[in-house]
Protein backbone atom coordinates (compact mmCIF):
# COMPACT_ATOMS: atom_id res chain seq x y z
CA UNK A 1 0.00 0.00 0.00
CA UNK A 2 1.65 3.32 -0.99
CA UNK A 3 2.10 5.71 1.78
CA UNK A 4 0.43 8.69 2.76
CA UNK A 5 1.91 12.17 3.09
CA UNK A 6 0.76 13.78 6.31
CA UNK A 7 1.39 17.24 8.48
CA UNK A 8 2.80 16.74 11.58
CA UNK A 9 2.94 20.10 13.03
CA UNK A 10 1.97 23.92 11.71
CA UNK A 11 2.86 27.20 13.67
CA UNK A 12 3.26 31.06 12.21
CA UNK A 13 3.86 34.26 13.88
CA UNK A 14 1.15 36.43 14.31
CA UNK A 15 1.31 38.87 11.27
CA UNK A 16 2.27 42.17 11.57
CA UNK A 17 1.20 45.38 10.55
CA UNK A 18 3.76 47.54 8.23
CA UNK A 19 5.99 49.33 10.66
CA UNK A 20 3.97 47.87 13.41
CA UNK A 21 5.12 45.50 16.15
CA UNK A 22 7.42 43.19 14.29
CA UNK A 23 9.11 46.01 12.34
CA UNK A 24 12.10 45.75 14.17
CA UNK A 25 12.45 42.05 13.82
CA UNK A 26 14.95 40.68 11.14
CA UNK A 27 12.97 38.45 8.56
CA UNK A 28 15.46 35.95 9.35
CA UNK A 29 14.57 35.69 13.44
CA UNK A 30 10.91 35.39 12.60
CA UNK A 31 11.37 32.29 9.88
CA UNK A 32 13.35 30.95 13.06
CA UNK A 33 10.67 31.49 15.41
CA UNK A 34 7.95 30.39 13.32
CA UNK A 35 10.38 27.48 12.74
CA UNK A 36 11.24 26.46 15.91
CA UNK A 37 7.79 26.40 17.24
CA UNK A 38 6.34 24.12 14.63
CA UNK A 39 9.56 21.35 15.68
CA UNK A 40 8.57 21.13 19.15
CA UNK A 41 5.08 19.17 18.86
CA UNK A 42 3.35 16.96 20.79
CA UNK A 43 6.09 16.22 23.38
CA UNK A 44 9.06 16.04 20.70
CA UNK A 45 11.88 18.08 19.17
CA UNK A 46 11.89 17.09 15.85
CA UNK A 47 14.98 19.21 14.86
CA UNK A 48 17.01 16.36 14.29
CA UNK A 49 14.75 14.04 12.46
CA UNK A 50 14.23 16.69 9.19
CA UNK A 51 16.21 15.43 5.82
CA UNK A 52 15.53 18.16 3.58
CA UNK A 53 14.26 22.16 4.38
CA UNK A 54 12.19 24.28 2.08
CA UNK A 55 11.79 28.15 2.43
CA UNK A 56 9.56 30.38 0.25
CA UNK A 57 10.59 34.07 0.21
CA UNK A 58 9.26 36.55 -2.00
CA UNK A 59 11.49 40.01 -1.63
CA UNK A 60 15.07 38.78 -0.87
CA UNK A 61 15.89 42.19 0.11
CA UNK A 62 14.35 42.69 3.11
CA UNK A 63 16.89 40.28 4.59
CA UNK A 64 20.72 41.50 5.55
CA UNK A 65 22.29 39.43 2.90
CA UNK A 66 19.32 38.44 0.18
CA UNK A 67 21.15 35.30 -0.98
CA UNK A 68 20.66 31.36 -0.14
CA UNK A 69 18.24 32.49 3.10
CA UNK A 70 16.86 29.50 3.79
CA UNK A 71 20.17 27.79 4.12
CA UNK A 72 20.83 30.84 6.56
CA UNK A 73 17.63 29.70 8.67
CA UNK A 74 18.64 26.38 8.30
CA UNK A 75 21.94 27.09 9.97
CA UNK A 76 20.17 29.22 12.73
CA UNK A 77 18.13 26.56 13.65
CA UNK A 78 20.76 24.55 13.80
CA UNK A 79 19.60 21.78 10.90
CA UNK A 80 22.56 20.97 8.90
CA UNK A 81 20.52 20.25 5.99
CA UNK A 82 19.91 21.17 2.23
CA UNK A 83 18.28 23.96 1.87
CA UNK A 84 16.02 25.12 -0.96
CA UNK A 85 15.03 29.30 -0.92
CA UNK A 86 12.61 29.80 -3.89
CA UNK A 87 9.96 32.67 -5.05
CA UNK A 88 7.25 31.91 -6.64
CA UNK A 89 5.66 35.81 -5.82
CA UNK A 90 2.99 35.20 -2.95
CA UNK A 91 2.64 31.50 -3.66
CA UNK A 92 6.29 30.57 -2.63
CA UNK A 93 5.20 28.66 0.28
CA UNK A 94 2.77 26.38 -1.17
CA UNK A 95 5.33 25.36 -3.84
CA UNK A 96 7.81 25.09 -0.99
CA UNK A 97 5.34 22.96 0.29
CA UNK A 98 4.78 20.98 -3.18
CA UNK A 99 8.61 20.58 -4.10
CA UNK A 100 8.62 18.99 -0.27
CA UNK A 101 5.80 16.51 -1.77
CA UNK A 102 7.66 15.82 -4.33
CA UNK A 103 10.57 14.56 -2.03
CA UNK A 104 8.44 12.66 -0.20
CA UNK A 105 6.82 10.83 -3.12
CA UNK A 106 10.59 9.69 -5.08
CA UNK A 107 11.60 8.58 -1.31
CA UNK A 108 14.53 10.83 -1.46
CA UNK A 109 14.13 11.50 1.91
CA UNK A 110 10.91 11.18 4.57
CA UNK A 111 10.47 14.22 6.32
CA UNK A 112 10.64 18.10 5.36
CA UNK A 113 10.45 21.42 7.17
CA UNK A 114 8.71 24.20 5.45
CA UNK A 115 8.93 27.71 5.83
CA UNK A 116 7.88 30.64 4.47
CA UNK A 117 8.90 34.41 5.60
CA UNK A 118 8.55 37.88 4.89
CA UNK A 119 9.43 41.47 6.36
CA UNK A 120 7.58 43.93 4.12
CA UNK A 121 8.48 46.84 7.09
CA UNK A 122 12.12 45.69 6.18
CA UNK A 123 12.10 46.02 2.27
CA UNK A 124 14.43 48.92 1.63
CA UNK A 125 14.67 51.72 -0.99
CA UNK A 126 17.21 50.88 -3.88
CA UNK A 127 19.49 52.70 -6.18
CA UNK A 128 21.18 51.34 -8.71
CA UNK A 129 22.89 54.59 -9.48
CA UNK A 130 25.29 54.95 -6.77
CA UNK A 131 27.39 51.72 -7.42
CA UNK A 132 29.10 53.97 -10.51
CA UNK A 133 27.97 57.23 -8.92
CA UNK A 134 26.42 59.81 -9.58
CA UNK A 135 27.94 63.13 -10.57
CA UNK A 136 25.82 65.69 -10.73
CA UNK A 137 21.73 65.69 -10.08
CA UNK A 138 19.44 64.05 -8.15
CA UNK A 139 19.60 59.87 -6.80
CA UNK A 140 16.03 58.34 -7.21
CA UNK A 141 15.21 55.64 -5.45
CA UNK A 142 12.81 53.16 -6.28
CA UNK A 143 10.30 51.65 -3.39
CA UNK A 144 9.66 48.03 -4.74
CA UNK A 145 6.40 47.46 -3.06
CA UNK A 146 5.22 50.55 -3.83
CA UNK A 147 2.91 49.68 -5.81
CA UNK A 148 3.84 46.45 -6.57
CA UNK A 149 4.43 45.35 -10.24
CA UNK A 150 6.66 44.29 -12.51
CA UNK A 151 8.33 45.95 -15.64
CA UNK A 152 6.08 46.18 -18.94
CA UNK A 153 2.63 44.51 -16.48
CA UNK A 154 0.28 46.71 -14.70
CA UNK A 155 0.03 46.70 -10.94
CA UNK A 156 -1.51 43.95 -8.85
CA UNK A 157 -3.86 46.58 -7.65
CA UNK A 158 -5.09 47.26 -11.43
CA UNK A 159 -5.02 43.48 -11.91
CA UNK A 160 -7.00 42.52 -9.38
CA UNK A 161 -9.82 45.71 -10.23
CA UNK A 162 -10.06 44.29 -13.76
CA UNK A 163 -10.75 40.66 -13.53
CA UNK A 164 -13.23 42.18 -10.64
CA UNK A 165 -15.10 43.97 -13.95
CA UNK A 166 -14.22 40.89 -16.15
CA UNK A 167 -16.29 38.99 -13.81
CA UNK A 168 -18.99 40.95 -12.85
CA UNK A 169 -18.28 42.15 -9.33
CA UNK A 170 -18.94 45.19 -8.23
CA UNK A 171 -17.22 47.19 -6.21
CA UNK A 172 -19.78 47.29 -3.16
CA UNK A 173 -19.25 43.21 -3.01
CA UNK A 174 -15.66 44.10 -3.09
CA UNK A 175 -15.81 46.00 0.08
CA UNK A 176 -18.78 44.09 1.45
CA UNK A 177 -16.82 41.01 1.39
CA UNK A 178 -13.81 43.29 2.82
CA UNK A 179 -16.08 44.22 6.23
CA UNK A 180 -16.98 40.52 6.36
CA UNK A 181 -13.41 39.41 6.79
CA UNK A 182 -12.72 40.85 9.31
CA UNK A 183 -15.67 40.29 11.41
CA UNK A 184 -15.03 36.72 10.77
CA UNK A 185 -11.22 37.37 12.11
CA UNK A 186 -12.73 38.93 15.18
CA UNK A 187 -15.54 36.15 15.92
CA UNK A 188 -12.57 33.39 15.16
CA UNK A 189 -10.21 35.64 17.50
CA UNK A 190 -12.58 35.48 20.15
CA UNK A 191 -13.51 32.19 20.24
CA UNK A 192 -9.35 31.32 20.56
CA UNK A 193 -9.47 29.55 17.03
CA UNK A 194 -6.15 31.04 16.73
CA UNK A 195 -4.48 29.35 19.18
CA UNK A 196 -3.48 26.27 17.43
CA UNK A 197 -1.40 27.88 14.84
CA UNK A 198 -0.11 31.14 16.31
CA UNK A 199 2.93 30.98 18.45
CA UNK A 200 3.87 34.73 20.39
CA UNK A 201 7.11 36.38 19.69
CA UNK A 202 8.66 38.65 21.68
CA UNK A 203 8.37 42.21 19.96
CA UNK A 204 10.53 45.49 20.51
CA UNK A 205 9.18 48.96 19.41
CA UNK A 206 11.91 51.53 20.38
CA UNK A 207 12.58 50.83 23.90
CA UNK A 208 9.19 49.05 24.63
CA UNK A 209 9.84 45.10 24.53
CA UNK A 210 6.69 43.38 25.04
CA UNK A 211 4.65 40.05 23.32
CA UNK A 212 2.88 40.00 20.35
CA UNK A 213 0.34 37.09 20.72
CA UNK A 214 -2.61 38.05 18.02
CA UNK A 215 -2.69 39.38 14.54
CA UNK A 216 -1.87 43.69 14.80
CA UNK A 217 -3.51 44.32 11.38
CA UNK A 218 -7.53 43.53 11.63
CA UNK A 219 -9.82 46.21 12.11
CA UNK A 220 -13.23 44.34 13.33
CA UNK A 221 -15.15 47.59 13.90
CA UNK A 222 -15.11 48.88 10.21
CA UNK A 223 -17.74 49.55 8.63
CA UNK A 224 -19.49 48.98 4.86
CA UNK A 225 -20.17 52.97 4.88
CA UNK A 226 -16.27 53.99 5.48
CA UNK A 227 -14.76 51.74 3.02
CA UNK A 228 -16.84 52.32 0.28
CA UNK A 229 -15.24 55.62 0.61
CA UNK A 230 -12.07 54.89 0.46
CA UNK A 231 -10.46 55.97 -3.05
CA UNK A 232 -9.20 53.75 -5.87
CA UNK A 233 -5.35 53.31 -5.28
CA UNK A 234 -2.84 53.12 -8.24
CA UNK A 235 -4.76 53.75 -11.21
CA UNK A 236 -7.75 50.75 -10.44
CA UNK A 237 -11.18 50.75 -10.96
CA UNK A 238 -12.18 49.27 -7.13
CA UNK A 239 -9.35 47.86 -5.32
CA UNK A 240 -9.04 50.18 -2.75
CA UNK A 241 -6.96 50.60 1.03
CA UNK A 242 -10.49 48.91 2.41
CA UNK A 243 -10.60 45.94 -0.09
CA UNK A 244 -7.20 44.77 0.56
CA UNK A 245 -4.91 43.55 2.55
CA UNK A 246 -2.38 45.82 4.23
CA UNK A 247 1.32 45.13 3.97
CA UNK A 248 2.16 42.82 6.64
CA UNK A 249 5.59 41.11 8.47
CA UNK A 250 5.41 37.68 9.45
CA UNK A 251 6.40 33.95 9.45
CA UNK A 252 4.91 30.33 8.97
CA UNK A 253 6.32 27.10 9.37
CA UNK A 254 5.11 23.37 8.74
CA UNK A 255 6.67 19.94 9.30
CA UNK A 256 5.81 17.55 6.50
CA UNK A 257 6.77 13.46 6.58
CA UNK A 258 5.58 10.25 5.33
CA UNK A 259 2.92 8.98 7.78
CA UNK A 260 5.72 5.88 8.35
CA UNK A 261 8.18 8.12 9.47
CA UNK A 262 5.64 9.73 11.76
CA UNK A 263 4.41 6.48 12.80
CA UNK A 264 8.19 5.37 13.63
CA UNK A 265 8.70 8.68 15.53
CA UNK A 266 5.52 8.21 17.67
CA UNK A 267 3.61 11.24 16.15
CA UNK A 268 -0.14 11.64 15.42
CA UNK A 269 -0.06 13.33 12.08
CA UNK A 270 -2.49 16.60 11.65
CA UNK A 271 -4.02 15.96 8.74
CA UNK A 272 -3.13 14.55 4.78
CA UNK A 273 -2.01 15.87 2.31
CA UNK A 274 -4.15 14.58 -0.47
CA UNK A 275 -3.29 16.73 -4.03
CA UNK A 276 -0.83 19.96 -5.14
CA UNK A 277 -0.78 21.59 -7.86
CA UNK A 278 0.28 24.39 -9.42
CA UNK A 279 -0.65 26.49 -12.39
CA UNK A 280 -0.67 29.84 -15.03
CA UNK A 281 -2.75 31.75 -17.08
CA UNK A 282 -2.05 34.83 -18.79
CA UNK A 283 -0.02 37.28 -16.47
CA UNK A 284 -2.88 39.56 -15.74
CA UNK A 285 -5.23 36.79 -14.35
CA UNK A 286 -4.67 37.14 -10.73
CA UNK A 287 -7.93 37.04 -9.44
CA UNK A 288 -9.12 33.69 -11.53
CA UNK A 289 -6.35 31.55 -11.11
CA UNK A 290 -6.81 30.31 -7.93
CA UNK A 291 -10.27 28.88 -9.29
CA UNK A 292 -7.94 27.11 -12.26
CA UNK A 293 -5.55 25.93 -9.93
CA UNK A 294 -8.07 24.41 -7.49
CA UNK A 295 -9.80 22.43 -10.34
CA UNK A 296 -6.63 21.34 -11.53
CA UNK A 297 -5.76 19.82 -8.04
CA UNK A 298 -9.42 18.40 -7.75
CA UNK A 299 -8.59 16.86 -11.08
CA UNK A 300 -5.58 15.16 -10.24
CA UNK A 301 -6.89 13.88 -6.78
CA UNK A 302 -9.82 12.77 -8.51
CA UNK A 303 -12.09 15.14 -6.28
CA UNK A 304 -14.75 16.89 -6.88
CA UNK A 305 -15.41 21.00 -5.42
CA UNK A 306 -18.41 19.56 -3.67
CA UNK A 307 -16.61 16.66 -1.46
CA UNK A 308 -14.61 19.84 -0.59
CA UNK A 309 -16.07 21.06 3.53
CA UNK A 310 -13.89 24.10 3.42
CA UNK A 311 -11.98 26.27 1.02
CA UNK A 312 -9.26 28.99 1.57
CA UNK A 313 -8.71 31.23 -0.77
CA UNK A 314 -6.10 33.64 -0.02
CA UNK A 315 -7.53 38.02 0.10
CA UNK A 316 -4.29 39.10 -1.72
CA UNK A 317 -7.37 41.53 -2.92
CA UNK A 318 -11.41 40.85 -2.37
CA UNK A 319 -11.72 40.01 -6.05
CA UNK A 320 -9.52 36.55 -5.64
CA UNK A 321 -12.06 34.80 -3.68
CA UNK A 322 -15.02 36.04 -5.19
CA UNK A 323 -13.93 35.88 -8.69
CA UNK A 324 -12.65 32.66 -8.11
CA UNK A 325 -15.47 31.74 -6.36
CA UNK A 326 -17.51 32.66 -9.03
CA UNK A 327 -15.60 30.72 -11.36
CA UNK A 328 -15.90 27.53 -9.48
CA UNK A 329 -19.70 27.61 -9.55
CA UNK A 330 -19.83 28.29 -13.29
CA UNK A 331 -20.89 31.85 -12.83
CA UNK A 332 -24.53 30.22 -11.51
CA UNK A 333 -25.33 32.52 -8.58
CA UNK A 334 -26.76 30.48 -6.27
CA UNK A 335 -23.76 28.14 -6.47
CA UNK A 336 -21.71 30.94 -5.73
CA UNK A 337 -23.49 32.26 -2.91
CA UNK A 338 -23.19 29.29 -1.60
CA UNK A 339 -19.96 28.63 -2.18
CA UNK A 340 -19.15 31.61 -0.71
CA UNK A 341 -20.46 30.76 2.28
CA UNK A 342 -17.40 27.53 2.67
CA UNK A 343 -14.51 30.14 2.12
CA UNK A 344 -12.58 31.99 4.77
CA UNK A 345 -14.29 31.02 7.43
CA UNK A 346 -12.18 32.89 10.11
CA UNK A 347 -11.31 35.85 8.30
CA UNK A 348 -8.86 36.51 5.78
CA UNK A 349 -5.72 38.20 4.59
CA UNK A 350 -7.47 41.43 4.49
CA UNK A 351 -8.04 41.11 8.28
CA UNK A 352 -5.30 39.17 9.54
CA UNK A 353 -2.44 40.79 6.80
CA UNK A 354 -0.70 38.88 4.11
CA UNK A 355 3.31 39.00 4.55
CA UNK A 356 3.46 37.75 0.61
CA UNK A 357 6.09 35.53 1.26
CA UNK A 358 4.22 33.35 4.39
CA UNK A 359 0.45 33.31 3.61
CA UNK A 360 0.40 30.21 1.49
CA UNK A 361 1.30 28.20 4.62
CA UNK A 362 -0.88 30.41 6.96
CA UNK A 363 -3.85 29.64 4.32
CA UNK A 364 -3.32 25.96 4.50
CA UNK A 365 -2.45 25.71 8.29
CA UNK A 366 -5.96 27.75 8.83
CA UNK A 367 -7.72 25.58 6.87
CA UNK A 368 -6.39 22.63 8.39
CA UNK A 369 -7.32 22.84 11.80
CA UNK A 370 -10.54 24.36 11.29
CA UNK A 371 -11.60 21.18 9.95
CA UNK A 372 -10.25 19.44 12.58
CA UNK A 373 -12.59 21.40 14.82
CA UNK A 374 -15.19 20.68 12.90
CA UNK A 375 -14.53 16.50 13.32
CA UNK A 376 -12.72 16.50 9.93
CA UNK A 377 -12.88 16.69 6.30
CA UNK A 378 -11.19 17.96 3.21
CA UNK A 379 -10.41 21.19 2.29
CA UNK A 380 -8.87 23.05 -0.60
CA UNK A 381 -6.57 26.22 -0.01
CA UNK A 382 -5.54 28.31 -3.12
CA UNK A 383 -3.06 31.54 -3.75
CA UNK A 384 -2.32 33.46 -6.38
CA UNK A 385 0.82 34.91 -7.49
CA UNK A 386 2.31 38.20 -9.32
CA UNK A 387 2.14 37.67 -12.99
CA UNK A 388 -0.20 34.60 -12.45
CA UNK A 389 1.02 31.57 -10.89
CA UNK A 390 -1.77 29.90 -8.60
CA UNK A 391 -0.64 27.12 -6.03
CA UNK A 392 -3.86 24.82 -4.87
CA UNK A 393 -3.57 22.02 -1.79
CA UNK A 394 -5.82 19.63 -1.07
CA UNK A 395 -5.76 18.25 2.98
CA UNK A 396 -7.76 15.75 4.88
CA UNK A 397 -7.76 16.26 8.42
Amino acid sequence: MADKYVIVSAKRTPFGRYLGALSEIEPLDLAVHAAKSALVTQGKDLKTEIDHVFVGNCIPGSFETGSVTGRQISLKLGINQFTITLDTACCSPLTALRMALWGLKLGEYSSALVIGVESMSRVPHVSRELRTGVRIGEVKLKDQIFPISYPGYNSVAVDASNGAEKYGVPKRMLDAWAVASNRKWFAAEKSGKFLDEISPITAKKGRESFVLSSDEGPRPNSLLAQVEQLPPVFGSKTTTAGNAPGLNDGASAMVVMTEKRAFKLGLQPLAEIVEAAGEIDMPSGISWIPALTIKKALSRAGQDLSNMNLVEINEAFAAMPLVSAKILADDDKGRWFKLLQKINVNGGAIAMGHPVGASGLRIAMTMMYELRRRGGGMGVAAICGGLTQGEAVIIRA
